[in-house]
């Protein structure tokens, strides 16, 4: 069987993990890696590792056959230039990586008779219907070292500061790490200025943490906000790319290698659109075609 691998959208850690971890599986069968996503696709541009290469960097952060957001492949050009590279290449099977966005480009693909596998890889954990998606693990972990490092400072002056951490525009990560901090305040989209207030009057630390989700606020003007309504300095930081990347988590290294086995296994079932998903903790496939 002829397989392709491409991953698109944004990268996480745990992505080169299960790409290790599913070429050996399927080792047996001519897999084709495509760089840089849809845009690979588009424009038949190949990786040629191999498995000794993958496994090396298996615990590297990032997605080693790269990644992008590939306008291209959203125009009717795009998409038929992507089908006759797969036909070009005889693919049987394309097993896609990536976030929400990234799904999209994969039903594309099976509305044109592509079989597709996808595997939910987003920092933001955003991928429905799975409860789950890798990178999420390794993100949140990478926050919260972040914000008990910065607040070791703020703990020195007594001041507060707000910590702005991605997800786009899913509030997953803000309220992970919101609780694993404990949080004075998590800044959602459905937040108010005045609800923030409130809660920092209320709370007891010296240096009171607020974790605002990303594309809600503009982080520099809420803290010179809190600051003159609480009459305590307030700081901001914008946590940052340093989300994504870094050795994958331990729960990040055993989802990588479940999606794999589910992966594996979609890859010889009948559905022509088919998903790796956490349902209730436990992988499973779902059938989408």
């Amino acid at each position: 069987m002829n397989i392709a691998i491409l991953a698109s959208g944004g990268d996480g850690s745990g992505m080169n993990l299960f790409l290790y971890h599913v070429v050996k599986k399927l080792k047996n069968h001519n897999i084709t890696l495509f760089k840089s996503g849809f845009c690979g696709l588009c424009d038949d541009i190949t990786c040629d590792f191999d498995l000794s290469y993958i496994k090396e960097h298996r615990n590297d952060g990032g997605i080693m056959i790269k990644t992008s957001r590939c306008e291209q492949f959203m125009t009717k050009q795009g998409q038929d230039k992507a089908i006759n590279t797969l036909k070009r290449h005889k693919i049987d099977v394309v097993i896609v990586m990536g976030g929400n966005g990234t799904l999209k480009g994969a039903e594309i693909l099976h509305q044109n008779g592509v079989k597709v596998v996808f595997v939910p890889c987003s920092i933001d954990n955003d991928v429905s219907p799975s409860e789950y998606s890798i990178g999420f693990d390794t993100a949140c972990q990478t926050c919260v070292e972040y914000i008990q490092k910065v607040n070791d400072t703020m703990l020195s002056f007594d001041r507060g500061c707000v910590y702005e951490v991605m997800g786009r525009h899913c509030d997953a990560i803000a309220k992970k790490v919101g609780q694993l901090v404990d949080a004075d305040y998590v800044y959602k989209n459905t937040s108010t200025l005045k609800q923030c207030v409130q809660a920092l009057k209320k709370s007891k630390k010296s240096a009171p943490i607020v974790v605002l989700q990303e594309n809600v606020t503009d982080v520099s003007q809420l803290s010179k906000n809190l600051e003159s309504e609480i009459s305590k300095e307030v700081k901001f930081c914008v946590v940052g790319y340093i989300q994504r990347g870094g050795k994958p988590s331990k729960k990040e290294k055993a989802f990588a290698r479940l999606f794999a086995t589910c992966s594996a296994d979609a890859v010889n079932n009948d559905s022509s659109f088919s998903m790796c998903a956490v349902k209730n903790n436990n992988v499973t496939c779902l059938n989408l075609s």
